[in-house]
């Protein structure tokens, strides 16, 4: 409080008294500026507290003394909002290639801004940034009104449709009723459990071990095309057998999720039938993985032994893809159990 709130005399934070009115300074502040709360009849032990909190969260934050260049550093920011604005996707498209570069830029500018704001007494807005805010506005604005007016022309379309042709309206409107129909907690299981199978696949999740052999992370199916290019040249069966398996890998989680969405009988059946071809595929891989005797004997020998170099890259990749796997079987299969009580 810097003047009296009853003549508006210039005062200090340690009066008392307004010296030009005579105004009680200090129990206007105790009754309305105090931290001290009073506790009401029915209020929580803790409402001081939190109305505290509060009170010094709203607090404004000023500097002992405040430095011009920096003001108007602000001011700049503020006026030339979409020069900012630019600049900032420009330097994360740049960092997102060269990090060094990106931050260089961003000192760069930043020096430059202080050098500007330094020697200009007066902060306006910029011709550029004034002309770019209107482009933008212009291009916008062109394109949500295309939008939009291409969604009146087609909703304009349907209506005209729908009066002519009121048998295939009903026809929708009962299609639409049969599947409007939320999806179960069990169907939104399986489809999470199935993306999670994606996830396994393409992502880094395995161990990185440099004291035995390798230095980096491999994704499953990073070690799945780096074994297939290397039995290209000696045999090209087996490596087309791996490509095979990649695209398995990929197909059967995407083919479940898809028929979960269709939400019809026979499609919940095949979500459940390839949920556990992929379940018996990948127990079959883990087991013959788990010993190189196992991986001597078997249709794919060759191929699992030569999986087993990799074992320490994989990690716990394998793991978790089967495990994802057997959680989409048993949600699949509950979800069958589930649509037939219904």
């Amino acid at each position: 409080m810097t003047t009296c709130p009853n003549c508006g005399h210039e005062i200090n934070d340690t009066d008392d008294i307004c010296p030009n009115c005579g105004f009680n300074l200090k129990k206007y502040r105790d009754d309305f500026f105090t931290d001290q709360h009073k506790q009401a009849k029915y209020e929580q032990p803790d409402e001081g507290k939190k109305i505290a909190s509060r009170a010094t969260y709203r607090e404004e934050f000023y500097p002992e003394k405040q430095n011009s260049t920096v003001q108007r550093m602000i001011a700049w920011v503020r006026k030339n909002a979409t020069i900012v604005f630019l600049l900032g996707v420009f330097l994360l498209i740049l960092m997102s290639f060269s990090r060094a570069a990106g931050w260089v830029c961003f000192l760069a500018l930043m020096i430059w801004l202080f050098i500007v704001c330094d020697r200009n007494e007066k902060i306006e807005q910029y011709t550029a940034d004034k002309r770019l805010t209107e482009k933008i506005n212009q291009v916008g604005s062109n394109v949500f009104n295309r939008v939009d007016a291409r969604e009146d022309k087609v909703r304009t379309r349907s209506k005209e449709f729908a009066e002519k042709h009121p048998r295939v309206e009903n026809q929708v409107r009962e299609m639409k009723k049969q599947r409007s129909h939320r999806y179960s907690y069990i169907q939104l299981s399986v489809i999470l459990t199935a993306l999670i199978s994606l996830i396994v696949l393409f992502t880094d999740s395995g161990a990185s071990v440099s004291a035995v052999s390798y230095t980096q992370k491999m994704s499953i199916s990073n070690v799945i095309f780096s074994l297939a290019g290397r039995l290209l040249s000696t045999n090209s069966l087996q490596a087309l057998i791996l490509y095979i398996v990649w695209l398995l890998l990929l197909l059967f989680p995407v083919f479940i999720i898809y028929n979960i969405l269709k939400n019809t009988k026979s499609s919940q059946i095949l979500a459940f039938v390839l949920s556990l071809i992929e379940t018996v595929f990948l127990i079959y891989i883990v087991y013959m993985m788990s010993s190189s005797v196992h991986a001597l004997n078997g249709v794919v020998a060759q191929i699992t032994s030569q999986l087993i170099s990799y074992a320490v890259s994989i990690g716990t990749s394998a793991y978790f893809l089967l495990l994802s796997s057997v959680l989409t079987t048993g949600l699949s299969a509950f979800n069958i159990f589930k649509h037939k009580q219904n």
